[in-house]
């Protein structure tokens, strides 16, 4: 009998050992789980940072393509600011001699 006590007690044994394993290993395998999943959300991350990035920078070269061509449209108003004022006063010195021609006559 007493070798059919120590069997029983040897099983008890094994089996609360491999329900202990089974719980190790489901743990492991949850903990396993959540660290491919933050891996994933990581690689994301990155990618998202590299896509960001990457527009940040097109986006700064067309505003400073935007800048440069405001920069161009101002020098030409600037210009043509100066044609009309020169044609302005032209024109202001041709009908004050037509004045002055018309007064003295």
């Amino acid at each position: 009998m007493n070798d059919s006590a120590d069997i029983k007690s040897a099983e008890t044994a094994l089996k609360d050992s491999l329900d202990s394993l089974e719980a190790g290993l489901a743990d492991l395998l949850s903990r396993m789980q959540s660290l491919e999943t933050r891996s994933q959300d990581s690689e994301a991350f990155r990618e998202d940072r590299v896509k960001l990035a990457g527009q940040l920078d097109e986006m700064a070269a067309q505003a400073e393509t935007a800048k440069n061509r405001l920069a161009e449209r101002e020098a030409q108003f600037s210009k043509l600011t100066q044609e009309s004022e020169a044609e302005l006063d032209r024109v202001m010195a041709i009908v004050r001699g037509a004045l002055e021609k018309r007064a003295g006559a």
